[in-house]
């Protein structure tokens, strides 16, 4: 009795270990190496010059209007300098094992989401139900990069009326093409 009792004991603290396992820390080959939560510091500037490289500039009073809620495109588009009074803003990304995709604002609450694919061994696909991108991605260390691989069909779209929110413009916020992505916990995301 005492032997069976042990076994379930064990059997129940097995189960709890492998529970509280994040998936990123699984050494599980099939498991793609962006599982996990990626975090920057995003800043206004770094979103302007990300969306003047990608030849979407026109788009930037829509697209950087999480550093300033308050005010409307118009209202962003008189700016002489777009991206004054802006204060840096922390984000983080998650994708999980099971394809899952998320994004995190500043004070924790998810912003984006949906299901992302792996397309080869540098590149994804994320689906968040309003648009579709295909992003370049390369993890050194604990260092992920990310670019957006816009579409000449996306890029015409967005350009088209650049007051409207595009996939362009919503990969190019995705990704911050430029700068790096820092590996963090998971904290229940991943």
């Amino acid at each position: 009795m005492r032997r069976a009792f042990a076994f379930r004991i064990l059997l129940v603290v097995t189960a709890l270990v492998m529970l509280s396992v994040p998936a990123s820390a699984a050494a599980h080959s099939d498991v793609a190496p962006i599982v996990g939560r990626w975090a920057q510091t995003h800043r206004c500037q770094q979103l302007v010059d990300a969306l003047n490289a990608q030849g979407l500039g026109a788009l930037a009073p829509g697209v950087v209007g999480d550093y300033f809620p308050d005010q409307t495109y118009a209202e962003l588009a008189a700016k002489p300098d777009l991206c004054s009074g802006a204060k840096p803003l922390r984000h983080s990304h998650f994708f999980t094992a099971s394809g899952f995709f998320g994004s995190l604002d500043q004070f924790g609450n998810q912003v984006d989401g949906g299901t992302y694919e792996i397309v080869d061994s540098n590149t994804f696909r994320i689906n968040n139900g309003d648009f579709v991108g295909t992003f370049g991605y390369s993890i050194q260390g604990n260092t992920l990069t990310l670019t957006p691989l816009i579409t000449d069909k996306q890029r015409r779209e967005a350009l088209k009326d650049p007051a409207v929110f595009s996939a362009a413009g919503w990969m190019v916020a995705v990704s911050y093409p430029g700068t790096t992505w820092a590996g963090v916990p998971c904290e229940g995301w991943c």
